[in-house]
């Protein structure tokens, strides 16, 4: 085929914002959310195997119906705050290490424990999460799919 010789439309869609198909499942808002095999969205968990981190989730969806019912807008850029899981102590230190994440809002910097590892960003401050809890600013460009 010719190269273009002519102005061409490409329809330009900004990718900050994805709207993916949910899988039988319920994200919320805020949620770290990856796609499974059949390209589902799902709740990110190590024990889920055959997941791709696609972003954080930027509303609560619950489909009750057959997976592709519903749908729900994923963050595709940005930092978000989350939770340290159990046994992981955010310091000073850790700013620039990448993350694993243990559930869909708890986040580590060691594979101890993981079933499957799925880096999800990167540390770029320490913060509180938003009920209190110790937590850390993830950078995750780079990291979606």
């Amino acid at each position: 085929m010719a190269a273009l010789s002519t102005a061409y439309e490409a329809y330009e869609k900004p990718g900050l914002v994805v709207n993916y198909l949910l899988a039988a499942a319920q994200v919320f808002k805020g949620a770290l959310v990856g796609v499974n095999s059949s390209g589902y969205l799902l709740p990110m968990s190590h024990a889920t195997a055959s997941l791709k981190f696609v972003g954080v989730a930027g509303e609560s969806v619950n489909n009750g119906g057959s997976a592709g019912d519903a749908a729900a807008n994923v963050a595709k850029s940005g930092s978000f705050v989350f939770k340290a899981a159990s046994g992981f102590t955010p310091a000073q230190a850790d700013i620039g290490k990448e993350v694993y994440a243990y559930t869909d809002w708890e986040v580590q910097i060691s594979t101890s424990g993981l079933t499957t590892q799925y880096k999800v960003g990167t540390i770029v401050a320490l913060e509180t999460t938003s009920t209190g809890a110790a937590g850390v600013r993830v950078r995750i460009d780079e990291y979606v799919v």
